[in-house]
């Protein structure tokens, strides 16, 4: 019975090891991926901070614009009622479009790197195309995708586009890339040659 216990328990433990080296693997292949800048150093700190906090940022402008378009729908549904269909699609869509671009703007100014709204409208167009071909994989051969795509049009589409446009915008005119940090003048003083 002994001799039997010890069998199973090496071959316990085998597979402990081997699941082990698997998950290191795993682990070493996702270190090589996209996902790495998502990752920390030994010392705690993000690889790519930028990357990370424009990811989190954008997840907050999602919930704007959905708070927004909420605001919208609610404040301006009922008025354009008696306009064509295309022009109250199109005063909603603007009208979100422009209050998340003023949001934006807010944040653009109080924000000390002038890259993080761009970055997270970037992150925001990444989600919109994640989404929409998942919706057409999703809806393919029922004859939807066709609404779909003028749903997605109007209410992610050009509010997305504006948003991109006008952070561009002030990215372009805000950013100046740190300078490089040159050694302070007394530092060539005192270094040895």
């Amino acid at each position: 019975m002994d001799h039997q216990d010890d069998f199973y328990q090496q071959i316990h433990d085998m597979d402990k090891q081997r699941s082990r080296a698997a998950r290191k693997e795993k682990w070493e292949k996702r270190e090589k991926s996209f996902w790495k800048a998502f990752l920390f150093t030994e010392n705690g700190k993000p690889k790519s901070g930028l990357i990370l906090y424009t990811f989190c940022l954008s997840f907050v402008f999602l919930l704007l614009y959905l708070a927004i378009f909420s605001l919208v729908l609610e404040y301006l549904g009922k008025p354009l009622e008696a306009v064509p269909a295309f022009w109250g699609n199109l005063l909603q869509s603007l009208a979100a479009g422009a209050l998340g671009l003023a949001c934006a703007w807010l944040a653009h100014r109080l924000l000390p790197d002038k890259r993080l709204i761009f970055g997270s409208y970037l992150w925001l167009a990444l989600f919109a195309l994640a989404a929409v071909i998942t919706l057409l994989i999703m809806l393919r051969g029922t004859g939807a995708s066709g609404g779909m795509l003028v749903f997605f049009g109007w209410f992610v589409g050009l509010p997305l586009a504006m948003g991109l446009a006008g952070s561009y915008a002030l990215y372009r005119r805000d950013y100046a890339p740190a300078p490089a940090q040159e050694d302070a003048p007394w530092k060539k003083y005192t270094q040895r040659r």
